[in-house]
């Protein structure tokens, strides 16, 4: 009877069970053009059968030593919540970007441990004491709902020392990588969608200040699409008000849209207490689809893949030994999938 392989199988198991050298394995998992392509992903393929995980500790180690440095490194990675909110988990974006991280970092080997950035007494020079002293050189911000949340104190110097990355949004100043769904895109394909289902007079309801915070992508993604409409048919966006629902409903009203893109849920409920029938008299479209909403049709923008890719842009500069700003910030955005749902019809 074979012998099941350990829980963390190492290089030396992969090497036996491809028939190869452990250096070659080590190649191979390195992308290493010297090892053949065919047998590169045959050895990738064995080692993630096995259940293999590289070990960001080493991996950081054997960099540190190449390049000549001490090594100094550790495992760890810490996941700054800067929303005004302690439990993040409260918002379904904040909990799936979250839910992301973990994930991600579980599968390379890191360990996260969380802070909240508002935290009363917490300043930037104590905070930095304490990632330092837990061996934390990776930084992943989320939530971060308005930069003078960073700004308030002074947060200038303060990424030198780390890997960073700010999730969900691309609005800093800071010269950081980001990773963030592509709101434009979702915002124009949504738009798109709509059109395609036969709908003729598309309506954009959000508030002003998110779609301020997404660098106005959600109101460029739709106007992108509807300015190709008849001047009958082109509206432009309402801005959701919260502290003024009959204003938004009024104005809704007024333009009479035949289906209602969004990104507020509660806006579904408004619309049913003034009467419309969902998808009878108008379609609605959330521009955040999650599971928790299988009665709206939207965009899902797979924030946990935000999340997993965030990171990863934290573990590449650790990996190459970078540290603070960076000179040329990567941005990487992913796109959303369309979601059907019983809010809208297919017009004939």
């Amino acid at each position: 009877m074979a012998v099941p392989p350990p829980k963390r199988p190492n290089m030396q198991h992969i090497a036996d069970a491809a028939g190869v050298s452990k250096s070659a394995v080590s190649l191979a998992l390195r992308k290493d053009p010297r090892i053949p392509e065919v047998t590169r992903k045959r050895i990738a393929k064995i080692a993630e059968d096995l259940g293999y995980r590289r070990n960001p500790v080493i991996d950081s180690l054997m960099t540190q030593l190449r390049a000549g440095h001490q090594p100094n490194f550790r495992a760890n990675l810490g996941l700054v919540n800067c929303s005004p909110e302690k439990d993040i988990c409260k918002n379904h974006t904040f909990r799936r970007l979250r839910e992301g991280v973990l994930r991600r970092s579980e599968q390379l080997g890191y360990g996260v441990e969380e802070f909240w950035l508002q935290q009363p007494d917490l300043r930037p020079q104590r905070l930095k004491q304490i990632l330092l002293a837990r061996g934390i050189h990776g930084l992943i911000l989320i939530a971060s709902l308005d930069q003078k949340t960073i700004h308030q104190h002074d947060y200038s110097d303060f990424w030198n020392d780390f890997a960073c990355a700010v999730i969900g949004v691309t609005h800093f100043n800071d010269n950081l990588n980001c990773a963030s769904n592509d709101q434009y895109l979702t915002a124009r394909r949504a738009t798109q969608m709509v059109l395609e289902y036969g709908y003729k007079r598309p309506l954009l309801v959000v508030p002003t200040q998110d779609d301020k915070l997404l660098d106005d992508k959600f109101s460029a993604g739709f106007l992108s699409v509807v300015r190709f409409l008849s001047p009958e048919n082109f509206l432009m966006p309402v801005n959701y008000r919260d502290e003024n629902l009959p204003e938004t409903i009024a104005a809704i009203q007024q333009h009479e849209p035949d289906v209602i893109i969004t990104n507020k849920t509660e806006l579904y409920d408004v619309m049913l207490d003034t009467g419309v029938s969902f998808p009878t008299d108008m379609g609605l479209v959330h521009l955040d689809w999650h599971d928790g909403i299988p009665h709206i049709a939207g965009m899902r923008q797979n924030n946990r893949v935000v999340g997993s890719a965030g990171v990863d842009l934290v573990a590449g500069q650790l990996y190459k030994n970078e540290f603070g700003p960076q000179k040329y910030p990567q941005v990487v955005q992913i796109e959303s999938a369309w979601i059907h749902g019983p809010s809208v019809r297919k017009i004939r």
